[in-house]
């Protein structure tokens, strides 16, 4: 009798264990969200979900109430964890971490063609005079890049969590359509910063606090009087997310110059004492906002930019912005203009 209960229950399992893996399949069915169902049938089937292979043009999967990230971005991921974007962008995530001195990208990495309301000439006629061959008669027009990067110096600071990282951004702005002066490169400036990033787990709501910064910043335009622009400054920055949405905000200091050195005293006053980021991703499509703000009830200054990046071809994406206010650029620092800017960029402040 043993024996012939125990072939029935050996008999039965394949039929049992078919009948379950149907249900389950069932199951996954009615999952609407592709990478949902997806990864349900890889649970069912015990098959660990990979990435997609680069260039292939497909989405991965992602975690719940994040974009899919487009096959070929930057990102390193494990089976079942794929990170946020603000835990993609400061390697907070597990399967994230690539390792010391390696690069990944900062600020956004774009080219556009740049058009002003108001060209400021104001500081180069000062050369008129003296180095008439220097002075600038400048177009409204102008190409603008930027090349941002960033590279961890030292991983797990003191064991706990935290890295240091290394960063550098170079912004032109070139008089490429300007022939009757050469086509100059009217102004380039140049901002390393070196920072300290510590993870953060708090939640307010659905809106999750990731990381805090303090860190150090030099900004500068590389010219001798009377061109020169400089600043130091302290920063401190706090981000967060919640799904599809990343905001952060980072206060500075100004680090006091001599009077005599000091090119931009009031530097504060024009480009503010801090900034807000907010930047949203809405499938392939990312729109941000950059506030920045003086903090003054009296007299109050600062900026305002807007832009857009989203898909044209394959990897090819297009990238649209309009600034208001002061410091579009260190030499503009003192100088109000609207300027609105059309063309491509490579990397973008949500991956």
């Amino acid at each position: 009798m043993r024996k012939t209960v125990s072939l029935i229950l050996v008999l039965g399992a394949p039929q049992l264990a078919h009948a379950q893996l149907s249900d389950s399949f069932s199951s996954c069915a009615t999952v609407a969200d592709d990478a949902s169902r997806l990864a349900c049938y890889d649970r069912v089937t015990g098959r660990s979900a990979v990435p997609a292979a680069a260039g292939d043009g497909e989405a991965v999967p992602t975690s719940e109430g994040s974009a899919p990230a487009a096959a070929g971005e930057p990102g390193l991921r494990v089976a079942g964890v794929v990170p946020s974007a603000l835990g993609q962008r400061w390697e907070l995530d597990p399967g994230t971490d690539r390792g010391t001195f390696g690069f990944s990208p900062y600020r956004q990495n774009y080219a556009v063609v740049k058009f002003t309301s108001r060209s400021n000439d104001y500081p180069f006629r000062e050369l008129a005079t003296t180095q008439p061959n220097d002075s600038l008669d400048l177009d409204d027009q102008e190409v603008k890049f930027q090349l941002s990067f960033k590279s961890k110096i030292a991983s797990d600071v003191f064991g706990s969590g935290s890295n240091i990282w290394f960063a550098y951004t170079q912004q032109s702005n070139w008089q490429v359509f300007n022939e009757e002066v050469s086509r100059p490169f009217r102004e380039t400036n140049y901002e390393p910063e070196i920072m300290w990033v510590t993870p953060l787990d708090v939640s307010l709501g659905s809106f999750k606090l990731r990381y805090a910064t303090l860190g150090l910043n030099h900004q500068s335009n590389g010219r001798a009087e009377p061109l020169s622009r400089s600043w130091n400054r302290v920063f401190a920055e706090i981000g967060g997310e919640s799904g599809n949405f990343a905001l952060w905000f980072r206060p500075w200091i100004r680090i006091e110059e001599d009077e005599k050195d000091d090119d931009n005293p009031d530097i504060e006053k024009y480009i503010g004492r801090g900034e807000i980021v907010a930047a949203y991703r809405h499938e392939d499509h990312i729109f941000s906002t950059v506030i920045r703000n003086n903090f003054s009830l009296n007299d109050n200054k600062g900026s305002v930019m807007a832009d857009w990046s989203f898909p044209v071809t394959g990897s090819l994406r297009g990238y649209a912005r309009v600034f208001n206010g002061y410091g579009e650029s260190m030499i503009d620092y003192n100088w109000s203009q609207t300027t609105l800017g059309v063309g491509i960029i490579l990397t973008d402040v949500l991956w």
